[in-house]
């Protein structure tokens, strides 16, 4: 993408212009960054480039693997963000115990992001991902201008703590927008159908609340939460004319607010369809 071209073209400008150590240094960051080819509807996880196997990747759905690598990149910025903001004194930069900790929080970022360029993503998740892939690119570039600054123990680095505090912002904006995302995938998702023992626990345990058991009352209760039941079982998408996403929504969120009474949950879906279907 243009961003990495982009990184690519800054930092040799920097390699040239900074001593020969810190050539070295620059160079294997901008080794690093990888031009990213974007295809397919999948998020796709290569492997073989990622730094720690990610054991948990089979089970998680693909916005989850874009919003773990991303989390995992925002912490490993933000320590290196945190590491910067201890320089107020200029001591600090040539402490052997401060340089050594910048040290451990470079190879962490090295590692977050190796998994974090490992990964495509496209559709719902491209903006967040953009965004994401902004910030990751200028933590790499700062973290590169901080590598040269210390390999030349000259403690010339503004620019890095601003490349880092940029990149920390931006991969914390992504990971909410993706959180945003996978909070409307769940609220859009089709809901279980409803498990009659568990039905008959909960309209036990609803009209049990308001009538004793065996009363005129208590069998009334009962009727009209399973009739209520029927109901909210043979309703769906296309009998409402609503599109199933927006459906789902609806009977998802009443679920959550009504998980025993399904008078009422049939009740809050009966509105909430007559509200979307106007």
């Amino acid at each position: 993408m243009k961003w990495r071209w982009t990184a690519l073209v800054w930092l040799s400008a920097v390699a040239i212009a900074a001593p020969a150590a810190a050539q070295q240094s620059l160079g294997d960051v901008a080794g690093s960054i990888k031009l990213k080819r974007t295809g397919g509807d999948e998020v796709v996880i290569d492997q073989q480039s990622v730094g720690r196997p990610r054991s948990t990747s089979s089970l998680m759905s693909d916005g989850e693997v874009i919003l773990d690598v991303t989390d995992g990149c925002f912490a490993a910025a933000q320590a290196l963000s945190d590491l910067l903001g201890e320089t107020g004194s200029g001591d600090v930069f040539y402490d052997d115990g401060w340089r050594a900790r910048v040290e451990v929080a470079g190879d962490q970022w090295d590692q977050s992001n190796g998994e974090f360029e490992s990964i495509y993503a496209q559709d719902r998740y491209e903006a967040p991902f953009d965004t994401a892939e902004r910030g990751a690119t200028a933590t790499t570039i700062g973290l590169g201008i901080l590598r040269g600054a210390i390999s030349a123990d000259t403690p010339n680095f503004a620019e890095a703590k601003r490349q880092i505090a940029d990149g920390v912002d931006l991969l914390e904006s992504a990971a909410r927008d993706l959180r945003a995302i996978l909070r409307r995938e769940e609220a859009e998702s089709t809901p279980p159908p409803i498990d009659p023992i568990a039905a008959d626990r909960s309209i036990e345990g609803v009209c049990r609340g308001s009538f004793a058991r065996g009363s005129q009352g208590f069998d009334g209760c009962v009727g009209a939460q399973r009739a209520a039941i029927d109901a909210i079982t043979v309703r769906n998408a296309p009998g409402v004319r609503l599109d199933q996403a927006t459906f789902n929504s609806i009977r998802n969120s009443c679920r959550y607010e009504w998980p025993d009474d399904f008078v009422n949950r049939n009740l809050c879906e009966r509105q909430r369809i007559g509200t979307k279907a106007k």
